[in-house]
């Protein structure tokens, strides 16, 4: 007999009184003794499924189903006026093609994010954490996000680069990189498609983005860092300003949530409990000096003059949505010598960066800047922090030895935005499959990372 094309579940309605196919995942089963519920859900939806004592094969297979196998049924759609959608599907064929282990190691829709114990074992069992609705809808948000930061900078000019993510030499200052063994070499796994992005400026390209995991050899275990991390790059050519950069960000951040909102806001609300708000206007602006004085009004201390604590971030976020009505804010004048080398300086103030800092509902999402694309001058600021020009910076000089036009870019970190836009109490649970300091797909035990020392 000729198999039927498989239906998704999401379709059924417009399949009343016909004979369709379904594939998906046993959800929940219910046996009443001589007949036997079955829910089914595929990635579009959920629908009961029902089979008879009086069919011993199909009965005799309903039986031995267990929570999470995978089956494929044909079946009558028929009305139901007891069921909430209005329909079920009345099993003609049921064929096993996965049968799921019992226990599962976790239970799938049960609430995980105050207990890291819990959490833990959550993402040791990625792959059935992600079966959640919860979960499957972020999957779904994000892909969306990063389709739509994507089509705005094509829209906008943009070209899109793959940069390499093993590199010669560390794409930021500091010795907080993996080292990787290249051969007869070292190399280093990237921290930022940062040279790469200038490149494309020097290259005539204009204007660049890129999407692509970039990692961080950081021992930090809060619910905002990861080691490995997935970052959206833009570097734009012939700017004027670091606040052009700041618009086009703007726009971009603010198109992504009018599609997301557009897509997913009925959904995003159902089941996380969430308004996606979209910006009307302008963010607004916040040097770190005013930002210091308005903590320091509200009673928030400050260890850092140059920088920000997580509660310090929090409490600014707070103070500015309740002044501006906007979730976001841009920090702008920080300290030159906090920021990255190739920073341009204010040429009013040379103490200071040209650069900035985005917040969104309490969190630092994006570093950016306009750079310096002057040789001598970003030789200065090498020298300045001790640096050697003829040492692992030689290939990035390169790039502006023959002309590069004035330019500037930022990146954003995707997982954090998830979080944020999704009240998600950790970057983790945004990350498809996270690494950390002690986390490798699955959690590291002691007994190995006391091996690898």
């Amino acid at each position: 007999m000729e198999l039927l094309e498989r239906t998704h579940i999401g379709e059924l309605a417009q399949h009343i009184g016909q004979v369709i196919r379904i594939r998906g995942r046993v959800d929940t089963i219910r046996d009443q003794g001589k007949i036997i519920f079955i829910m089914v859900r595929d990635r579009s939806g959920i629908v009961q499924t029902v089979a008879w004592f009086g069919d011993e094969e199909v009965f005799k297979t309903a039986k031995t189903l267990t929570a999470e196998s995978v089956i494929d049924i044909t079946g009558e759609v028929k009305e139901a006026k007891q069921v909430a959608c209005g329909y079920e599907i009345g099993i003609k064929t049921l064929n096993i093609d996965s049968l799921a282990q019992t226990p599962l190691p976790i239970a799938i829709e049960a609430e995980h994010t105050d207990n890291v114990t819990a959490l833990d074992k959550r993402l040791d069992s990625r792959w059935i954490d992600l079966r959640s609705k919860k979960n499957q809808l972020m999957m779904d948000v994000a892909t969306t996000m990063g389709a739509s930061f994507r089509q705005y900078c094509v829209d906008n000019g943009c070209v899109e680069i793959n940069a390499p993510r093993v590199i010669s030499a560390a794409s930021e200052s500091g010795a907080n990189v993996f080292e990787v063994k290249y051969f007869d070499r070292k190399a280093y796994l990237a921290q930022s498609p940062q040279f790469h992005k200038q490149m494309g400026i020097a290259s005539d390209l204009e204007r660049v983005f890129n999407m692509g995991p970039v990692f961080r050899a950081e021992k930090s275990f809060t619910t905002r860092h990861l080691t490995e991390y997935t970052s959206f790059d833009v570097e734009l050519g012939y700017i004027d300003s670091f606040k052009d950069v700041c618009k086009y960000e703007q726009e971009m951040i603010k198109t992504m949530l009018t599609n997301v909102k557009a897509k997913y806001g009925d959904k995003v609300k159902e089941v996380f409990g969430i308004d996606i708000k979209v910006p009307e206007g302008d963010f607004p602006y916040l040097t770190v000096a005013e930002a210091k004085e308005k903590l320091a009004q509200a009673g928030i201390e400050s260890k850092d003059t140059g920088d920000f604590s997580p509660e310090e971030e929090r409490a600014m976020g707070e103070i500015m949505e309740k002044e501006t009505g906007c979730e976001f804010v841009f920090v702008i004048d920080y300290p030159h010598a906090r920021r990255a080398f190739y920073h341009m300086k204010n040429a009013e103030n040379p103490k200071l960066a040209l650069g900035y800092d985005l917040f969104w509902k309490g969190i630092e999402i994006t570093t950016g800047a306009q750079r310096e694309h002057r040789l001598e001058e970003l030789k200065k600021n090498a020298t300045e922090r001790g640096m050697e020009l003829d040492g692992q910076l030689k290939d990035y000089l390169e790039y502006f030895e023959y002309g590069c036009p004035p330019h500037g870019g930022f990146a954003i970190g995707t997982e954090r935005v998830l979080m944020k836009m999704l009240g998600f109490g950790s970057i983790l649970e945004t990350t498809y499959l996270p690494n950390t300091p002690n986390r490798l797909g699955k959690l590291l035990s002691k007994i190995a990372v006391e091996k690898k020392k």
